[in-house]
């Protein structure tokens, strides 16, 4: 009877793979999905961001003003994406690691726009249309940040729910 087995199994051995990617990080739960959902949503508005301002520079400007708003929109999902990423990746862990890792991120993606902004503006380029990058980032921000409203206004969070009552009173009074 031959057995089957991976290459870094052995019989007998209970010890966790060395190829297990899950060793050391905490199993997805609730939190996990609850970020997942508002990435999805944010990630929903920020297309609609994309796509609006898009479409509303280029007719009212012209076309440098349509791939201005359009790389404006894309530095926003981009800035939500990794931060929300992030988040997405601690969710799992204690509350005080998950804040000191989204402070960190939000920094460094902070640092690295402000970055990006100096050495366009130091370079000289005027290849973008300023107003219609930032309308197109602005309109980004403001429809990621209203669809991640609404799905965080609809979910369910356990941890603040006290259990179900129907309004009826109870007679216990």
């Amino acid at each position: 009877m031959s057995t089957v087995m991976a290459m870094d199994e052995h019989l007998g051995d209970d010890a966790p793979s060395p190829v297990d990617r899950t060793v050391g990080r905490p199993a997805t739960g609730v939190s996990t999905a609850l970020a997942r959902r508002l990435l999805l949503a944010g990630l929903l508005g920020g297309q609609l961001g994309l796509l609006a301002s898009t479409v509303l520079a280029g007719l009212v400007r012209g076309g440098v003003a349509a791939a201005s708003a359009a790389v404006g929109a894309v530095i926003a999902v981009l800035f939500f994406s990794l931060g929300q990423a992030v988040v997405l990746r601690y969710a799992e862990r204690e509350g005080a690691v998950l804040l000191v890792a989204a402070l960190a991120s939000y920094g460094i993606r902070a640092a690295g726009l402000a970055g990006a902004v100096a050495l366009y503006d130091g370079a000289g380029l005027d290849l973008l249309d300023r107003t219609a990058t930032a309308a197109g980032m602005v309109a980004t921000v403001l429809l990621w940040t209203t669809a991640e409203v609404i799905t965080f206004a609809r979910m369910r969070i356990p941890v603040y729910d006290l259990g179900y009552t129907d309004g009826r009173p109870t007679g216990e009074e």
